[in-house]
């Protein structure tokens, strides 16, 4: 058995902290993805304006951060010149 450490206590307790939050998460995602089939069932064509919304919302994050990565590489790069003048 390995000696207690001063930190443990405050490790063991973010790590129950961690477990509750993922636990609290995979049931509103549970909650969430159950009233969305509910609703499906009801208007069918929710299913279809869904995923648009889904897709509207892939588009707008995937330029976010392609867009945020250029222009990472170019504040650096300008950066980088100024450094050498």
């Amino acid at each position: 058995m390995s000696p207690k450490l001063p930190g443990d206590n405050q490790r063991e307790r973010q790590q129950a902290q961690n477990k509750g939050t993922w636990l609290a998460l995979f049931f509103v995602l549970l909650c969430v993805g159950g009233f969305i089939g509910l609703i499906s069932l009801i208007m069918p064509d929710f299913a279809k304006l869904l995923t648009v919304f889904a897709g509207f919302c892939f588009f707008l994050s995937f330029h976010y951060f392609t867009w945020g990565h250029w222009l990472i590489a170019k504040t650096e790069r300008m950066k980088a010149e100024e450094a050498e003048k």
